[in-house]
């Protein structure tokens, strides 16, 4: 298994995985892959991103993560915008390899957040590598 970074070049593939994901369960959106294409790619272009792609020996993409550093004070953060791993090959260990990948390409961040689902399978996974609940932070929405 190859893990690098990601590139322009990717983002069909990640698009079409992510479609396959998030339009399954337990998520049941409804992304097209066009619309995946601009969110990733907005995603990719924004100053200081970092992405990784995880790909199997016959370069079928397995998962990825893509976010970027924010400063904060005099500390950067990372907000992790998106892990996707193809639904048949989670629980496998790649979701962990990828946040691994991305973790050794910023040794000196240390305060990584993202945001998911409550009560998921992956907030538990975000658990059992080190993330938690804010205790003073929420999200709110406007319709």
């Amino acid at each position: 298994m190859i893990i690098s970074a990601l590139t322009e070049q990717d983002l069909g593939s990640c698009a079409s995985l992510y479609v396959a994901t998030f339009n399954a369960p337990p998520w049941n959106e409804s992304w097209r892959v066009e619309d995946a294409t601009r969110r990733l790619g907005d995603f990719l272009a924004t100053p200081r991103a970092h992405g990784v792609g995880r790909r199997a020996a016959d370069g079928e993409l397995l998962g990825f993560a893509i976010g970027h550093l924010e400063r904060s004070g005099a500390e950067d953060h990372f907000l992790l915008q998106e892990l996707c791993v193809r639904p048949a090959r989670q629980r496998q260990g790649h979701g962990s390899a990828l946040l691994g990948a991305l973790a050794d390409r910023m040794p000196d961040v240390r305060h990584w957040y993202l945001l998911t689902a409550r009560d998921s399978d992956a907030a538990l996974f975000y658990e059992k590598h080190g993330f938690r609940p804010a205790p003073r932070m929420a999200v709110f929405v406007r319709p």
